[in-house]
């Protein structure tokens, strides 16, 4: 009788035991599809469209034209997780290889699924004529411009109103974003930077010549001679700025006279002549 009734009591034991396992197991389960859902979630909503990054242009190109094109630089998908482990890096590296950018000063985060990118654009400052090798020519290919740093700017870049190279160059071997290497390109390129504040008369010239850096207008009286800096960079900085004072104060006048008289400006030398 004994061993019938704990054969019993074992039975029912065993029969409570396993509706609390598969209670447990119920509820785990659950709790586990729950949070792969709320995973799944999280992971769709952290999907972020390229297209609808929150990112300037260039003047020359359609947010989406320039989206476009720094997607395809960086290999990276129509749809980015913005979760996704090192994906911000790509996307600063993908930035920074399109030729318009100068430089990706940061990407912010907006919101749970957008983020914001905060560009400096390369500004064009010259023209560079090339050498008309065949006798028909695209004309796109008659001309180059480069920015300040002599860095070769794409074809669409705007050419109206820039200072010109006064000798034409052979084609550039290096594509769009890299710097000309050239020596006449980067130091004519860089003192038109020096010059960015002055608006130059239209159809200006520049050339190098026996050390010294000439801009100047066949069409006005107008010519500047710009000499070698010091070799200490602290003194070379000073002088910049005592010539670009010079510069606004002696151009300035003249423009009030309406450019009548001739304006020449020497800094082959220390003082202006």
């Amino acid at each position: 009788m004994k061993k019938l009734i704990f054969s019993w009591l074992g039975f029912c034991l065993v029969v409570v035991l396993s509706f609390i396992s598969c209670g447990f197991f119920i509820y785990f389960l659950s709790k586990a599809d729950y949070s792969f859902n709320k995973l799944i979630v999280s992971r769709h909503n952290s999907l972020l469209a390229f297209s609808n990054i929150n990112s300037p242009s260039p003047a020359v190109l359609s947010k989406e034209e320039f989206l476009n094109e720094v997607r395809y630089l960086g290999n990276l998908k129509e749809d980015v997780d913005v979760l996704e482990e090192g994906i911000l890096g790509r996307i600063f590296a993908a930035f920074q290889l399109h030729p318009w950018v100068y430089k990706v000063v940061e990407i912010q985060r907006e919101g749970a699924n957008n983020l914001k990118v905060v560009l400096e654009f390369r500004v064009p400052a010259m023209v560079v004529p090339l050498v008309q090798e065949k006798v028909e020519i695209n004309t796109a290919e008659k001309f180059r411009v480069v920015d300040v740093n002599g860095v070769i700017l794409p074809i669409n870049a705007m050419q109206i109103g820039l200072p010109v190279l006064a000798t034409p160059l052979p084609f550039p071997t290096d594509k769009a974003g890299i710097q000309w290497k050239n020596d006449q390109v980067i130091s004519c390129s860089k003192i038109l930077g020096y010059l960015a504040e002055i608006l130059l008369p239209k159809d200006c010239l520049i050339e190098m010549k026996d050390g010294l850096v000439l801009v100047y207008s066949e069409k006005v009286p107008f010519k500047i001679i710009w000499g070698p800096l010091s070799d200490n960079e602290s003194l070379a900085f000073q002088e910049i700025d005592q010539r670009k004072t010079i510069l606004k104060t002696k151009y300035s006048s003249w423009i009030q006279t309406a450019m009548r008289d001739s304006l020449v400006i020497d800094f082959s030398v220390n003082i202006p002549k």
